[in-house]
């Protein structure tokens, strides 16, 4: 879907009271410069904004996200335990995702908090991929990029190498005696988000062979079926950007990078614009119902997944055009 029949939705991404929305259009979708006035702005806005000022309350003052564990019923979120969507890790990665960076104070707290748990190899627990690609993504969006500890953590992600090409974790790595284990597409999507963000590296063997990984199986399919989605993840649009994966995630991450026009990917593309509306919006199929950022209902028409198909069709098509030209 060509950037200029998109108007209409693009006006419709940038009403309403969502700044850090607002501003993300502008910058990313319509490369507006940062010294519009419109730009400054929005961005003057976002952290006051509903959705930071909820996350940010939601803060113990020493700077960490507390949850319940539903099943034990112990609070966990000051050391760098999962949780379930509502710790801290998470909710890092949510105020990055809004525009939130560490010039802001508690931001910088939080930030320089959670670091302080990092591993001496730039891990932060037993290696699960999908924590620190995940983490090493929500750095760089904070303005991290040149810490020596978030460059710790990048090298972990160059330096982490599996015959298929993809990332798995200490848990399962091995667990098998007679053949190797497969790597996960969850890790491997976290993983991918990270190189999105590091075009320093797009040429890295590292991040090739992780490419490969994904083009190879067409995007979202098994590797041996490209009939048969990968996991149940693909059948559904989720957000925010969590540890599990999304179809639009990799087509956005792989056209960042330049891969948008591989013809690998011509099936999931063609399943992602089956998914449109009428109008070129996108439905949220699921949220986590504890998430202290409320993104939208479900089986509504979403302005963050639609904002990120938008932006994977742009970057497809400024390949398109280049190879055009």
């Amino acid at each position: 879907m060509p950037m200029e029949t998109n108007s209409e939705v693009i006006e419709w991404l940038l009403q309403g009271d969502e700044p850090s929305l607002k501003w993300r259009t502008l910058r990313e979708l319509l490369d507006f410069d940062e010294d519009a006035s419109e730009v400054k702005q929005a961005k003057a806005a976002i952290p006051q904004s509903a959705p930071v000022l909820a996350l940010l309350g939601k803060m113990h003052p020493d700077g960490y996200w507390l949850q319940k564990n539903p099943r034990t019923k112990v609070y966990v979120g000051d050391d760098v335990l999962y949780g379930n969507f509502a710790t801290t890790h998470f909710c890092l990665a949510y105020l990055a995702e809004l525009g939130m960076d560490r010039s802001h104070p508690l931001m910088e707290k939080a930030a320089e908090r959670y670091l302080s748990l990092q591993k001496t190899d730039g891990d932060w627990l037993n290696h699960y991929s999908c924590l620190f690609g995940y983490n090493i993504r929500t750095y760089v969006l904070l303005g991290y990029r040149e810490d020596a500890r978030v460059k710790k953590s990048i090298e972990l992600l160059l330096q982490t190498v599996r015959e298929d090409g993809g990332y798995l974790c200490d848990w399962h790595e091995g667990k098998y005696k007679t053949r190797q284990v497969k790597s996960c597409i969850r890790g491997a999507v976290k993983c991918l988000l990270a190189f999105a963000e590091l075009p320093e590296y797009w040429d890295h063997p590292r991040c090739r062979q992780l490419v490969e990984y994904f083009l190879n199986r067409g995007g979202i399919y098994r590797s041996k079926n490209h009939d048969i989605f990968v996991n149940d993840d693909m059948k559904r649009h989720a957000f925010p950007i969590i540890w599990r994966a999304n179809l639009w995630e990799i087509l956005y991450a792989l056209s960042k990078m330049g891969y948008g026009n591989d013809e690998r990917l011509i099936s999931a593309w063609n399943e992602l614009e089956s998914r449109a509306d009428d109008t070129g919006r996108y439905k949220l199929d699921w949220t986590p119902a504890e998430c202290p950022w409320k993104v939208g209902e479900r089986s509504e028409v979403n302005k963050w997944i639609t904002f990120y198909v938008l932006l994977a069709e742009k970057y497809r098509a400024s390949i398109m055009t280049q190879q055009v030209l």
